[in-house]
């Protein structure tokens, strides 16, 4: 298995790009501002977009994907999510008010685009790879991955704070080889963490006493402004993990 990483930060600046992740070429775990600084070919590869939650730093970059792809080959893509993702989408910006609904060009009947509804627990099977949505528990309803090649598992706990369902899952996993997981805030901006539920590096050290597994892990989503505190203080709370704070540009082979 082979990820891209397309963007890992938590809002953008100077050399930051928001969460996507592309496995194997063709399918992005989330599509945020990331996915703009690929090549034409490059998106015209990509066949489906697993979302965690309708978050705009999670969703952008699909918009500018679809005039790229528009009509490429005539083979469209899947935009897979939860009911109230894909609801969010179609109604605020696939929705010819702020963008154009690709679901509909250049026709209903060859598309650029079609939803496809994930539910927790349920696999999907795309392109070898086995794709399970996992709850977690965000301010509005999300979703994380596990993705299994059959030869390596990586999980993706898109954005959320402290919880039981994402852990309770991966520990009924067989095995699990890394764990991209984000860490917004440092420990001191613990009321900000529970306001917006995203983990802090204090929370997640926490939460991780729930995992069973011991995966390499590998740091998203910090705030721009924080990544510096983040960095310096969690590899301490973290004593006997591996841990890789990522990079725009980070390939992930499994």
């Amino acid at each position: 298995m082979n990820i891209k990483v397309l963007g890992c930060n938590g809002g953008v600046g100077p050399g930051l790009r928001t969460t996507s992740f592309l496995v194997n070429d063709t399918t992005l775990l989330d599509a945020g501002t990331g996915v703009c600084d690929l090549t034409p070919a490059a998106m015209e590869a990509i066949r489906h977009i697993f979302f965690s939650h309708a978050h705009l730093d999670h969703v952008a970059g699909a918009a500018f994907l679809m005039d790229v792809v528009y009509d490429a080959d005539g083979s469209g893509l899947t935009l897979h999510g939860t009911d109230t993702t894909l609801q969010v989408l179609r109604e605020h910006l696939f929705n010819w008010a702020l963008w154009p609904d690709f679901s509909k060009l250049p026709s209903e009947q060859a598309p650029t685009m079609r939803y496809a509804r994930v539910e927790a627990g349920t696999s999907v099977e795309i392109d070898g790879l086995r794709i399970t949505p996992i709850d977690v528990a965000h301010t509005v309803p999300a979703v994380g991955y596990v993705v299994d090649d059959g030869h390596a598992v990586l999980a993706f706990s898109g954005d959320t704070a402290t919880n039981d369902s994402f852990w309770s899952a991966l520990n009924q996993l067989p095995r699990l080889d890394r764990l991209i997981v984000e860490v917004s805030f440092p420990a001191s901006e613990a009321e900000i963490g529970q306001i917006t539920r995203h983990y802090t590096s204090g929370t997640l050290a926490a939460d991780l006493d729930k995992l069973n597994h011991r995966p390499e892990l590998l740091i998203t989503h910090n705030k721009p402004g924080f990544e510096a505190q983040i960095q310096a203080e969690l590899p301490g709370m973290l004593r006997g993990w591996s841990v890789r704070f990522l990079q725009r540009g980070d390939i992930i082979s499994i």
